[in-house]
């Protein structure tokens, strides 16, 4: 983003155009999709795009940057509510949520999932691991006495990043080969076996 915005008109515009990027990309697709028609969509000249953001690869980060906030927001209020419970039902709920998210904007998330590779992802999936790394730790502490982990970094770390890659490929299939509640029972029973192990004898 070319400049932060300080006042609430340049925020509001900064917001808009991040909500006509993803309108644009979930109707036209990330490839057809240019500075001209998210600023016909936000009502505003290109000249004044350009006045927040450089190029379209600027918009979509901020795009994602957004999205990742929102999922992370989520995801804490559902841990605030289920923290009690058991590592498999957890997960469960966690990724109910996190799959509830994109659901609600499913061509969008679609397009992006299917295009990861050309986005920058990379910074998502880093903000979603060190956000999920200290939910985790949290959770642990919590029911330290009911969980068996001998190298907690090595453990959040292969959870974690297993997760959030098995996710995204699912999410980029048009018709992946497993159901989004196959998805969640085997990745929730994963992750609850590993970390419910029996303490070797």
């Amino acid at each position: 983003m070319r400049k932060q915005p300080k006042q609430a008109r340049s925020r509001k515009a900064v917001n808009e155009l991040i909500d006509a990027t993803a309108q644009v990309i979930a109707q036209r697709g990330l490839a057809q999709t240019t500075t001209n028609h998210i600023a016909d969509r936000a009502g505003v000249s290109v000249g004044s795009l350009y006045q927040y953001f450089h190029d379209k690869d600027d918009l979509i980060e901020a795009l994602l940057e957004r999205l990742t906030g929102e999922i992370a927001s989520a995801i804490d209020d559902t841990l605030a509510d289920v923290g009690d419970a058991d590592v498999q039902s957890v997960v469960q709920a966690l990724l109910r949520t996190a799959l509830a998210a994109t659901n609600s904007q499913e061509n969008l998330y679609l397009e992006l999932a299917r295009n990861w590779n050309q986005l920058h992802t990379l910074t998502v999936m880093n903000m979603l691991e060190e956000h999920m790394m200290e939910a985790c730790r949290r959770y642990i502490l919590r029911h330290h006495g009911d969980l068996t982990v001998d190298n907690l970094p090595a453990m959040l770390f292969v959870v974690i990043n297993s997760t959030l890659f098995t996710v995204m490929r699912h999410q980029s299939l048009a018709n992946p080969p497993v159901s989004t509640q196959e998805l969640i029972d085997a990745l929730s029973t994963m992750i609850a076996t590993y970390a419910e192990r029996p303490t070797p004898p």
